[in-house]
């Protein structure tokens, strides 16, 4: 609330209404400032714990112990940093376009969605 706002109300309502208005837009504030803080983190949390699960099924599907997986974040750094590259020079869209071509390449499957559940059966479909 701005400045003007306030007189406004103070105008309209009187100080003590404007005063309680301000505190409660202000309150709002905070809370969506809150509730985004809490949506980072909850999505941070579920990034983190992906990606455990992705190192582990790596480990688990391949033998990959400490030397290959440090061959394999050598290679996530390099894929990341690509990204990045790509969505400073020609933007975020672009950018996850090409990193999903990328993830069609590597998985020999057409690519819709961030995850697909059925993505082996799929696969298996097109190939016929």
């Amino acid at each position: 609330m701005n400045r003007e706002e306030r007189r406004r109300l103070i105008h309209r309502y009187g100080a003590a209404r404007a005063e309680v208005d301000t505190r409660m837009n202000l309150d709002n504030k905070i809370n969506r400032f809150v509730r985004d803080a809490t949506v980072q983190a909850q999505a941070d949390m579920a990034t983190q714990r992906a990606m455990w699960l992705m190192v582990v099924s790596i480990a688990d599907a391949y033998g990959f112990g400490p030397k290959r997986m440090e061959k394999f974040f050598a290679a996530f750094q390099a894929n990341t940093e690509q990204l990045q590259a790509w969505i400073r020079e020609n933007g975020e869209e672009y950018a996850y376009e090409k990193m999903r071509q990328a993830a069609e390449r590597a998985t020999g499957s057409e690519i819709q969605y961030l995850y697909e559940k059925d993505w082996r059966k799929k696969l298996k479909d097109e190939k016929r």
